[in-house]
């Protein structure tokens, strides 16, 4: 397994921003990633797993300490019977296509959702409706003491959310599927793809969903609409003009840049409407939000 040194982060992140990390590693195998977590708790530092890094914010300053990009047998995608077998690696556009071959349905919504399968698990991923509880039957969970099967009940899962720990990570995952038409498969996932270039800024580079739908009748998108904050730019990240849930990368960027939007967001949220808005993007490094002045 190699493991590097003083890594640009900002190379393996969909928005492009972010300093170096301090080590990075690439298993492609259970017992080679269990070394690398367990040569990280050795040493002491935190870990992080970055896939598509479509869901990710670095510091520009980095991240001081692991990083781990899962690939090989880590990042394939295989069919066995009805049940879709993917590593934690995997992107879920390989996985689908995999499903789609196969005549397996119950996965299109993960076309709307550009990251992998184990990062899915992490966040329990959805769209659509739709999300991985509903399809997951267990995940391999690997940390630095050992690997353990755990089925979906024992994950946690809730809305954006799963009970994993930091230094814990998804090596493998089984979906439960059902047999459908591959015409019917291609149908779907091509009228989601329409709804979500029509709604989002797919030719954009951001960071996916800025924050968790609150509890209101207004999505976090509209709510900041509604806060007049569409196209509003702090330096070279600006809030999307086509969906005010999404920060993009204007011109050079920085992450300080979209976290100052992000506060900036959740401070109007809260003056216009009450609500505290949750970030649903990840933060990796020295990078917090300040607290809402209530």
């Amino acid at each position: 397994m190699n493991i590097e040194e003083h890594v640009p982060l900002a190379r393996f992140t969909t928005i492009g921003t972010g300093g170096p990390a301090a080590a990075c590693a690439r298993p492609e195998t259970v017992d080679e990633l269990q070394g690398a977590l367990r040569l990280a708790a050795e040493r002491g530092l935190p870990v992080a797993v970055v896939g598509l890094g479509s869901n990710l914010l670095v510091a520009d300053e980095g991240f001081d300490g692991v990083v781990v990009k899962l690939a090989g047998a880590l990042a394939r995608a295989e069919v066995r019977g009805d049940v879709l077998v993917a590593g934690g690696g995997a992107p879920n556009a390989v996985a689908l296509h995999r499903a789609r071959a196969a005549g397996l349905g119950g996965f299109e919504f993960a076309c709307a959702i550009p990251g992998t399968a184990g990062g899915g698990v992490r966040m329990n991923a959805g769209a659509y409706g739709a999300d991985w509880a509903g399809i997951l039957e267990r995940a391999l969970v690997v940390d630095a003491d050992g690997a353990v099967w755990r089925r979906r009940e024992e994950l946690g899962l809730e809305y954006r959310r799963s009970a994993l720990r930091p230094d814990q990570v998804v090596a493998e995952v089984e979906f439960r599927l059902t047999p459908r038409p591959e015409t019917e498969i291609k149908a779907l996932v091509a009228d989601l793809q329409a709804q979500r270039k029509a709604a989002q800024p797919t030719n954009k580079r951001t960071y996916g969903s800025v924050f968790k739908n609150p509890e209101h009748e207004l999505s976090a998108g509209r709510m900041l609409e509604a806060c007049g904050l569409k196209g509003h730019r702090i330096g070279g990240a600006q809030i999307s003009p086509r969906h005010a849930n999404f920060i993009e990368n204007a011109d050079r960027a920085r992450s300080a840049d979209a976290l100052a939007l992000m506060a900036e967001a959740r401070r109007r949220a809260w003056e216009q409407y009450g609500v505290e808005l949750q970030h649903e993007v990840v933060l990796l490094g020295e990078l917090s939000l300040p607290p809402l002045a209530k």
